[in-house]
């Protein structure tokens, strides 16, 4: 009888330390801030047909700090935020500077998906409301708002993700237009940023402009102008609403992409 009591007092601390992190079935909405001030609305972003995977962490977590590479790695795999997929980390009870350290110190700088700081951003409420205890905690909401993956762990390489993610039939994709932050080319400035109603384009190392592409965070196309190799040029971005955009500028060299905010 001893023996069979101990078995069943193994069977249930082993069923306590392996159910999901979040009890969740169904997403509950958020509107958050990023490091660099956009606002992201979890059901606008399934809404636009997207799965979304979320990385819950704090900065001083030892495993998260392990992992985060693996997370960015699949944010790349899978697209960088343009494709299927849509990446963003959520923190609790830390600030936007400590945030923006541990991304420094983990992630090499700016991993180019969005984070959320618990103090500043409201990542906090969004930890409350999806009931995460332990860290990290990576889940994976499809748009239909249902959360098929509770929590994907263990993680010991981007692989473990490719596993769960393979379930919902998500597969690589290649991110649109090369839309992350290591394709910037040093030799084009655009400013000011955050711009309200224009913004220049300035060239050097004799780079002339042929084209211009505007992209949301979602990847999509907004604008598109072509122009007859400029060195200098402004940008009518008046009808933008405000926020965080792409924009993708091509020379008779190559494409570089660089980051603005639409004031």
């Amino acid at each position: 009888m001893k023996k069979i009591y101990i078995l069943m007092i193994a069977f249930l601390l082993s069923f306590s330390v392996s159910k999901a992190q979040t009890t969740l079935t169904t997403a509950v909405d958020f509107t958050v801030t990023d490091l660099d001030g956009n606002s992201h609305n979890l059901f606008s972003i399934l809404a636009a047909g997207k799965y979304v995977c979320l990385d819950f962490f704090f900065t001083t977590c030892g495993p998260c700090q392990a992992t985060c590479p693996y997370f960015k790695e699949t944010f790349t795999n899978y697209g960088c935020n343009t494709q299927d997929v849509y990446f963003m980390s959520i923190d609790q009870g830390n600030t936007n500077a400590q945030c923006v350290a541990y991304e420094t110190t983990y992630l090499g700088g700016p991993p180019g998906y969005p984070t959320i700081s618990g103090n500043d951003g409201g990542g906090n409420a969004v930890v409350t409301a999806y009931g995460i205890s332990a860290f990290p905690t990576y889940i994976l909401i499809a748009p239909s708002h249902t959360i098929v993956e509770q929590d994907m762990w263990p993680i010991s390489s981007a692989a473990n993700f490719d596993t769960y993610f393979s379930a919902n039939s998500l597969t690589y994709k290649a991110c649109l237009s090369g839309i992350t932050e290591e394709n910037l080319a040093s030799s084009i400035s655009v400013f000011p940023n955050p711009a309200v109603n224009s913004i220049t384009i300035e060239t050097s190392n004799s780079e002339k402009v042929s084209s211009v592409k505007v992209f949301d965070v979602l990847g999509k196309e907004l604008m598109n102008q072509v122009v007859n190799g400029v060195e200098r040029m402004d940008l009518n971005i008046s009808e933008l609403e405000k926020g965080m955009y792409y924009m993708e500028i091509t020379t008779a060299t190559g494409t570089a992409v660089k980051k603005f905010n639409k004031a």
